[in-house]
Order: C-alpha cells, then sequence, then structure tokens
C-alpha cells in the first residue's frame, strides 16, 4: 500500500471511531437537558438548523447544484432524517439508552431489506444468518425491556433504525444527495413537527449550554466526522467502527450516571452487536473479494 493510502486510511479509521464516540455522548448529554422529550427535539433541532445555515451560505452555489440534481430523492433524505431526529430524543425519554441505542444494532439488517427490495440488490447468505441471530438478541433484550418497562422507547428507537436505514438506502440509490443541505432540511422539518408539542418559552439559561452540545456539538460534528471517514475507508469499516457507538452510549451514562442496563439488555445487546459486527465484516470481505 503507498504510504498515502495507508495515512489517509489511518486518518478514515480515526475520524470514523471519533465519530461513535461523539454520536455516543447523546443520551448522557439529554439525560443533563431537564426538559420534556419534545422540548428537546424542538431546540436540538432549531439549534442544528440555525448553526448550519452559516455553512450553508458560503457554500451556496455548490449547493444549489446538488439540491436541482437530487430533487425529490434530498426531501426524502431530509424527510427520513426528521424522522430519526425526533423518534430519538421520544425513545429515550421513554426507555434507558443502553435499550434504545440496542435497537440501532438492527439498522445494517433493516438497510439490507430495504436495499433488496427498492434496489435489487442481492440478500447474501451471511446476512440472513446474523439476522436471525440478531433477532435472538433483540428477544432477549425485549424480555428485559418488559421487566424494565422500556418496551414503548424500543418500539420507538426502531423506528429511528428504519429512518436511518431507509435514509441510507435513497443516499446509495441517489449519489447525488449533498448531506449538508439534507440535514439542514431535516432540522427545519423537525422542528416544525415538534414545535406544537413543545413549550418553548420553558427554555433556560442553564439548559442552552448542554443543547449546544447535543446539537452542533454532538449531531453536526459527528455527521460531519463520519461523512469524512467515507471518503478515507470503505463503507463496511466505517460501518463497523461505527457499532462503537452502541458500545460507548450506555457506557457513559452507567459511569457518570449510574443508569445500569439489567442483565437480558447486556446479554442481548451483545449478541446484537455481534451479529451486527459479523454482518459488516463479512461484507466487507465479500467486497474485497
Amino acid at each position: 500500500m503507498h504510504p498515502s493510502s495507508s495515512g489517509s486510511a489511518a486518518l478514515g479509521i480515526f475520524y470514523a471511531a471519533t465519530a461513535a464516540a461523539v454520536f455516543s455522548s447523546a443520551g448522557y448529554i439529554v439525560r443533563h437537558i431537564h426538559l420534556p422529550a419534545w422540548d428537546v427535539s424542538f431546540w436540538r433541532s432549531v439549534f442544528l438548523a440555525a448553526s448550519m445555515l452559516p455553512l450553508l451560505i458560503l457554500q451556496r452555489r455548490g449547493l444549489l447544484v446538488d439540491m436541482r440534481n437530487a430533487g425529490l430523492a434530498l426531501v426524502a433524505s431530509a424527510a427520513l432524517l426528521a424522522g430519526s431526529f425526533v423518534s430519538f430524543i421520544l425513545a429515550l425519554g421513554l426507555a434507558p439508552v443502553a435499550n434504545v441505542l440496542l435497537m440501532f444494532g438492527a439498522a445494517p439488517f433493516l438497510t439490507a431489506l430495504l436495499a433488496r427490495a427498492f434496489l435489487g440488490e442481492p440478500l447474501h447468505a451471511h446476512t440472513l444468518v446474523t439476522m436471525a441471530v440478531a433477532a435472538l438478541g433483540l428477544a432477549i433484550s425485549v424480555a428485559g425491556s418488559l421487566a424494565a418497562d422500556a418496551l414503548a422507547g424500543m418500539a420507538v428507537a426502531g423506528i429511528v433504525a428504519l429512518c436511518m436505514s431507509g435514509n441510507y438506502v435513497v443516499v446509495r440509490h441517489r449519489r447525488d444527495v449533498g448531506m449538508a443541505p439534507a440535514i439542514w432540511l431535516a432540522g427545519v422539518i423537525s422542528a416544525l413537527v415538534a414545535w406544537p408539542f413543545a413549550q418553548p418559552s420553558t427554555l433556560t439559561w442553564e439548559q442552552v449550554p448542554w443543547l449546544f452540545a447535543l446539537s452542533p456539538g454532538q449531531l453536526a460534528v459527528g455527521l460531519l466526522l463520519y461523512m469524512a471517514s467515507l471518503k478515507r475507508i470503505p463503507a463496511g469499516q466505517a460501518a463497523l467502527l461505527g457499532l462503537l457507538e452502541l458500545v460507548l452510549g450506555p457506557l457513559w451514562v452507567w459511569l457518570f450516571d449510574g443508569e445500569k442496563p439489567d442483565d437480558l439488555t447486556l446479554l442481548g445487546g451483545l449478541i446484537v452487536i455481534g451479529a451486527a459486527a459479523a454482518n459488516v465484516w463479512l461484507d466487507s470481505r465479500r467486497s474485497a473479494g
């Protein structure tokens, strides 16, 4: 491998791992914003859209071309991202962080199913096997969630995983979908959705730093790092490193807030993460071969 290629790959791995670490802080940050879930969702979206607006203005010429070329695909991408934004915050208000993030382990399998249905991509044997293993892990975790009254939160988190997978299929189908305008539009859409259910006047100055950490910090920085990683390493490798979020997210709230997952959630989580990691690794090997 050429030294410059090796250096670029190493930088891509660093970006992907850092993105996962940044994403994993969401649960911990949300736990310190003492607002109802709809209020957190509203302000998170407002701060995201506002923080991205200067970037969009600076790059307006290129973005206009991207938007014209992408067309309805960009709107679809934004709508799916908005669905994941809103559902994620609502899920955290209904269930422990570990239970919510656990559902994200289903995203690679949902993506494979949607890509098969809408793009005609093949569904490999190893994906079916690892999907069955992940389903077992989710069943074990659901059993733990019944005891912890977290089933509703896991159901809403399933919507997040579905929206994420749908967005990935849209972007895969239309490579010209620009992420920056889609993210900004998603922020606008999710803010409008949350607005009727929120009470913006209850915001206090003490909560503003946490909201900045959650939106322009955790969300925007994480997405930018992840996009930068995809330019340097294969998507499968980036996705594998992205599974660190499922491990680190519950760890932060366990260490700093004492929110310990129950034993069934831990067992199911290990099975789901292992199955997802195996599927992504096998996908990468198949692509390399």
